[in-house]
């Protein structure tokens, strides 16, 4: 059974009639993920919003997209203020695993300069292992190993790559711009000890921008990709961040 409730009960609510079949919430969910996600990732994506108000379609000359939006005093969504698309991509540690996207901030986006209070773009976070009975209720929780924060420093936007476990802190700036597409890929080698790399490479770069190594997984099952917006709940500002060609390939 997937971890999150994608669009279910913000769709049931919004959208659709009570007696709607979980069927049919799938099918609308993959309208939305249509526009940002590969089809072969479909068995393993999902949509975790609180409400119909956080998210939209949009096109332009590169292709369609996902809006995501988050907003002070939203609604919560499981204890957070959160839109992002969820993909549980299988893996097993020791496996290299490649991540892609485009991404790109409005020219109107609100920073949270000078504070720059968490705000995750991008995240990869450990979970229960299913195969072994493992649940939420009894798993402890931890903050992402691999991520990418945002922040305003000098009034120049900025990605920070996040990396460790147990113990996740920052591992290096990347500039990017608003009102420009951005193309993200970031290979992790997943593993519990010494081999575990990440590393980011922007628009096309063939070298990484950063990269950092070290163990990056709380346990042994595989930990899944977040895009889109979770952020500190203090942050004022209504900001939408459109995201598209969401692809992920095992490399080893």
């Amino acid at each position: 059974m997937r971890l999150w409730i994608a669009l279910a009960e913000a769709l049931a609510l919004a959208l659709l009639p009570a007696a709607t079949t979980a069927q049919d919430l799938r099918a609308l969910e993959l309208t939305y993920l249509r526009a940002a996600v590969a089809t072969d990732l479909f068995p393993f994506a999902g949509i975790e919003i609180p409400a119909i108000e956080n998210i939209r379609q949009g096109a332009d000359a590169l292709g369609s997209r996902l809006e995501l939006r988050t907003y002070f005093g939203q609604p919560l969504k499981n204890g957070g203020v959160r839109a992002e698309v969820s993909v549980d991509y299988p893996y097993k540690e020791g496996d290299t695993v490649r991540y892609s996207w485009r991404m790109m901030l409005p020219s109107d986006f609100p920073s949270d300069s000078p504070q720059n209070r968490w705000w995750l773009m991008a995240q990869w976070h450990d979970q229960p292992d299913r195969t072994r009975g493992e649940t939420w209720n009894s798993y402890p929780g931890h903050s992402p190993s691999v991520g990418l924060g945002y922040g305003q420093l000098n009034g120049k936007d900025q990605l920070s790559l996040l990396y460790g476990a147990p113990n996740p802190g920052p591992a290096g700036l990347i500039p990017i711009s608003r009102g420009s597409w951005h193309s993200i890929t970031v290979e992790i080698t997943w593993s519990r000890g010494p081999n575990g790399r990440a590393k980011v490479f922007v628009d096309g770069a063939v070298a990484p921008v950063r990269e950092a190594s070290g163990p990056n997984m709380y346990n042994d099952f595989q930990h899944y990709m977040k895009l889109g917006m979770y952020r500190h709940p203090d942050i004022r500002g209504d900001a939408w961040i459109y995201i598209g060609d969401v692809r992920v390939q095992r490399l080893s």
